[in-house]
């Protein structure tokens, strides 16, 4: 009986150890496909070409050069063109504008003239709209491109844009944050950017616009979730880790390390306000999808 219990034992242990290695097989497989698909995702995030909005800023800033007040004293790449973090249609800024002068007694003046400005200079065959927000200026050309620009005047030695409601200054260090994700994606093998880009696309497919983290406050969450990350560089797992983060950390205010604001994501409230609450739910269920999705449902995530 001994030696049958024996046998029994041993054909358990290897059927085991077989199933164990077939299952690794399998999530190595799966693993490989998403990572693949993912890398393909980036390149058609990549398309935009960023020499061609450079060459439009440019053009822009020598259209205003001769203004009196509000010309163009600098422009600064500081938004998602430097930061190279812009998914085509999800991108926050793409320059900030700092004006000579400046013409505005308030912030809300600033915006707005620096839109009328740009109404009055850039010729009609070249745009077609151009349209002012709270804070920023959206310049829509004529075969579709469009760039976002935030004006900004220096006083007293400080950058200055508009507040998130249009009623007050706020100062910037506008270098600062590109700074510290330049140093983290760096520190994690470059995988941070596309990290970002792939969350952005995500959120814009399955997400209601309400429900969506900014673009600034996903990379300040990005910051924070990669500053000690030992996990696996691949894009499936750090996408995945970006998600979970944010899911947590969307929870409590964000804080902002370049000046503009005490936290990025005052609009959402309180720590734990229903607003965050929502949001964390939300993230949740895509985390918990990301995690068992094959690369036939990473493909209809993206919509492809």
């Amino acid at each position: 009986m001994g030696g049958s219990g024996g046998s029994w034992a041993s054909n358990y242990d290897i059927n085991r150890a077989r199933d164990q290695a077939e299952e690794a097989t399998e999530r190595e497989r799966r693993l490989s496909e998403i990572n693949d698909f993912l890398t393909k995702q980036l390149m058609t995030f990549n398309d935009r070409d960023s020499e061609t909005i450079r060459s439009r800023l440019d053009e822009i800033s020598e259209f205003l050069q001769d203004l009196t007040d509000g010309g163009v004293d600098r422009l600064l790449f500081g938004g998602s063109v430097a930061k190279h973090t812009y998914v085509d249609g999800l991108s926050d800024i793409d320059a900030l504008v700092v004006l000579r002068n400046g013409d505005a007694e308030t912030a809300e003046q600033l915006v707005q003239n620096f839109s009328r400005h740009l109404n009055q200079r850039l010729p009609d065959n070249l745009v077609s709209e151009v349209t002012p927000g709270r804070l920023a200026v959206t310049v829509k050309y004529a075969d579709g491109l469009e760039v976002q620009l935030l004006p900004a005047v220096e006083r007293s030695g400080k950058v200055l844009i508009a507040s998130e409601d249009g009623s007050s200054w706020r100062a910037i260090n506008p270098r600062k944050f590109t700074e510290k994700l330049t140093k983290v994606n760096q520190e994690n093998a470059n995988g941070v950017v596309p990290a970002i880009k792939l969350a952005k696309g995500i959120f814009e497919k399955k997400l209601p616009e309400s429900q969506r983290l900014g673009g600034y406050h996903l990379e300040a969450i990005a910051v924070d979730a990669f500053k000690n990350y030992h996990g696996s560089r691949s894009r499936e797992a750090m996408l995945t880790h970006l998600v979970d983060h944010a899911a947590k950390a969307v929870m409590r205010p964000t804080g902002d390390i370049t000046g503009q604001s005490v936290h990025v994501d005052d609009y959402l409230g309180a720590t734990g306000s229903p607003e965050r609450r929502r949001i964390s739910a939300a993230l949740k269920r895509i985390h918990t999808t990301l995690s068992s999705a094959d690369v036939a449902e990473y493909k209809d995530i993206f919509g492809d």
